[in-house]
Protein backbone atom coordinates (compact mmCIF):
# COMPACT_ATOMS: atom_id res chain seq x y z
CA UNK A 1 0.00 0.00 0.00
CA UNK A 2 1.24 3.85 -0.69
CA UNK A 3 2.91 5.59 2.34
CA UNK A 4 2.81 2.02 3.89
CA UNK A 5 6.38 1.82 6.61
CA UNK A 6 5.26 -0.07 9.67
CA UNK A 7 6.60 -3.70 9.28
CA UNK A 8 4.02 -5.96 10.65
CA UNK A 9 5.78 -9.41 10.00
CA UNK A 10 4.04 -10.27 6.74
CA UNK A 11 4.42 -8.78 3.50
CA UNK A 12 2.24 -6.78 2.23
CA UNK A 13 3.13 -5.25 -0.38
CA UNK A 14 1.25 -7.00 -2.67
CA UNK A 15 -2.65 -5.61 -0.86
CA UNK A 16 -3.74 -2.51 -3.14
CA UNK A 17 -5.43 0.73 -2.48
CA UNK A 18 -9.25 -0.06 -2.98
CA UNK A 19 -10.16 4.11 -3.37
CA UNK A 20 -7.09 4.76 -6.15
CA UNK A 21 -8.74 1.97 -8.65
CA UNK A 22 -12.72 2.02 -8.57
CA UNK A 23 -15.08 4.36 -8.16
CA UNK A 24 -16.51 4.65 -4.51
CA UNK A 25 -19.56 2.24 -3.59
CA UNK A 26 -18.56 -0.04 -6.14
CA UNK A 27 -14.99 -1.44 -4.78
CA UNK A 28 -14.76 -5.62 -5.43
CA UNK A 29 -14.09 -7.10 -2.42
CA UNK A 30 -11.16 -8.88 -3.94
CA UNK A 31 -7.60 -8.80 -2.93
CA UNK A 32 -4.26 -10.51 -3.59
CA UNK A 33 -2.63 -11.72 -0.01
CA UNK A 34 0.21 -13.66 0.62
CA UNK A 35 -0.09 -16.92 2.99
CA UNK A 36 2.28 -16.23 5.56
CA UNK A 37 4.48 -17.98 7.57
CA UNK A 38 2.54 -20.96 9.89
CA UNK A 39 -0.87 -20.47 7.26
CA UNK A 40 -0.62 -16.83 8.49
CA UNK A 41 -3.42 -14.44 6.48
CA UNK A 42 -3.53 -10.77 6.41
CA UNK A 43 -7.02 -9.84 5.94
CA UNK A 44 -6.79 -6.08 4.41
CA UNK A 45 -8.20 -2.99 6.29
CA UNK A 46 -10.98 -2.54 3.90
CA UNK A 47 -11.77 -6.20 4.28
CA UNK A 48 -11.78 -6.56 7.43
CA UNK A 49 -13.86 -2.95 8.38
CA UNK A 50 -16.50 -4.20 5.46
CA UNK A 51 -16.93 -7.48 7.73
CA UNK A 52 -17.16 -5.15 10.85
CA UNK A 53 -13.90 -7.30 12.61
CA UNK A 54 -10.71 -5.87 14.35
CA UNK A 55 -7.84 -7.61 15.45
CA UNK A 56 -8.61 -10.02 18.52
CA UNK A 57 -12.43 -10.78 17.21
CA UNK A 58 -12.88 -14.40 16.42
CA UNK A 59 -14.05 -15.59 13.13
CA UNK A 60 -15.89 -18.32 11.42
CA UNK A 61 -14.37 -20.04 8.82
CA UNK A 62 -15.87 -22.08 6.16
CA UNK A 63 -14.30 -24.54 3.22
CA UNK A 64 -17.29 -24.49 0.43
CA UNK A 65 -16.83 -25.98 -3.06
CA UNK A 66 -12.56 -25.02 -3.03
CA UNK A 67 -13.39 -21.29 -1.07
CA UNK A 68 -12.07 -20.30 1.81
CA UNK A 69 -15.37 -18.46 3.47
CA UNK A 70 -14.66 -15.64 6.16
CA UNK A 71 -17.66 -14.55 8.25
CA UNK A 72 -17.80 -12.49 11.32
CA UNK A 73 -19.13 -14.48 14.66
CA UNK A 74 -22.33 -12.07 14.61
CA UNK A 75 -22.84 -12.48 11.02
CA UNK A 76 -23.53 -16.47 11.74
CA UNK A 77 -25.32 -16.37 14.90
CA UNK A 78 -27.38 -13.34 12.72
CA UNK A 79 -27.95 -16.67 9.64
CA UNK A 80 -28.72 -18.85 12.60
CA UNK A 81 -31.28 -17.04 14.25
CA UNK A 82 -32.96 -15.99 10.61
CA UNK A 83 -32.79 -20.30 10.03
CA UNK A 84 -34.81 -21.00 13.35
CA UNK A 85 -36.98 -17.85 12.90
CA UNK A 86 -38.14 -20.27 9.76
CA UNK A 87 -38.95 -23.33 12.34
CA UNK A 88 -41.18 -21.52 14.57
CA UNK A 89 -44.38 -20.60 14.12
CA UNK A 90 -46.22 -16.86 13.65
CA UNK A 91 -47.09 -15.53 16.64
CA UNK A 92 -44.84 -17.77 18.81
CA UNK A 93 -43.05 -16.05 21.81
CA UNK A 94 -40.37 -18.59 22.35
CA UNK A 95 -38.10 -16.54 25.21
CA UNK A 96 -41.80 -16.18 26.93
CA UNK A 97 -42.45 -19.96 26.37
CA UNK A 98 -39.64 -21.14 27.37
CA UNK A 99 -39.88 -18.77 30.65
CA UNK A 100 -43.05 -20.05 31.65
CA UNK A 101 -42.00 -23.25 31.42
CA UNK A 102 -39.07 -22.98 33.63
CA UNK A 103 -41.04 -21.05 36.29
CA UNK A 104 -43.74 -24.48 36.14
CA UNK A 105 -41.07 -26.65 36.69
CA UNK A 106 -39.26 -24.32 39.35
CA UNK A 107 -42.49 -24.60 40.94
CA UNK A 108 -43.23 -28.13 40.89
CA UNK A 109 -39.86 -28.38 41.80
CA UNK A 110 -40.21 -25.89 45.41
CA UNK A 111 -43.51 -27.84 46.02
CA UNK A 112 -41.80 -31.54 46.04
CA UNK A 113 -39.00 -29.95 48.35
CA UNK A 114 -41.85 -28.33 50.52
CA UNK A 115 -43.80 -31.50 50.84
CA UNK A 116 -39.86 -33.48 51.55
CA UNK A 117 -39.17 -31.09 54.07
CA UNK A 118 -42.77 -31.63 55.79
CA UNK A 119 -42.46 -35.28 55.66
CA UNK A 120 -38.75 -34.79 57.48
CA UNK A 121 -40.43 -32.52 60.24
CA UNK A 122 -42.83 -35.05 61.11
CA UNK A 123 -40.73 -38.01 60.91
CA UNK A 124 -38.52 -35.93 63.63
CA UNK A 125 -41.79 -35.33 65.42
CA UNK A 126 -42.16 -38.73 66.38
CA UNK A 127 -38.81 -39.45 67.38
Amino acid sequence: MAGHTKKTGFEESGQSGYGAVFDEGKKPMLDRVKLGEGGRLVIPAAMREALGVKPGDELALEVEAGELKIKSYLAVIKELQAEFSKLVPAGTDVVGDFLKERREEQKRADERLDRLHDEGMRLKDKT
